[in-house]
């Protein structure tokens, strides 16, 4: 077996919910359940830049994009580059997002970056993943419903 060469990457990759959040805040949501427009489409563009601007591999993309399997973030990259090279409107938002990714302060403390970097750390510091967060606060709410049937009250959500 042969290590992998990750001599070209750098030390410090932007963080995958960086580069979700700028997407998001740009065009939309990304990270919903379901393929529904726009936020499928979003959700490639994303994936596109969290390949080619943020070096990250596809299995760690689908992981983050609500479990999607590796081979959906083949497809999303690929079209998403056929889409580029065709649509001159899109190419010029893909370099205005890279061009945002890329020009987020990732120096030490201490300084004027320090409000951006406290905003990019994880949110959950416990080790908990937002998708664990997620499941688990849809159980505690059909639990929910589910008392409130038992006990004849009508559960509004």
């Amino acid at each position: 077996m042969f290590a992998p060469d990750r001599r070209h990457q750098s030390l410090s990759r932007v963080p995958l919910a960086t580069i979700d959040r700028v997407v998001s805040v740009r065009l939309g949501p990304t990270r919903v359940k379901g393929n529904a427009q726009p936020a499928a489409f979003n959700r490639q563009v994303a994936m596109y830049l969290a390949k080619h601007v943020g070096d990250w591999s596809t299995p760690r993309i689908g992981k983050f994009y609500n479990g999607r399997h590796h081979t959906t973030v083949l497809w999303a990259v690929k079209r998403i580059s056929t889409m580029r090279t065709r649509d001159p409107e899109l190419d010029g938002l893909l370099s205005v997002l890279t061009q945002e990714i890329r020009s987020l302060p990732n120096g030490p403390p201490g300084d004027d970056r320090l409000r951006l970097r406290r905003f990019t750390q994880p949110l959950f510091p416990c080790g908990l993943e937002e998708e664990v967060l997620d499941a688990l606060a849809d159980r505690i709410v059909e639990r929910l419903k589910y008392e409130a049937f038992i006990a004849g009250l009508r559960f509004e959500s």
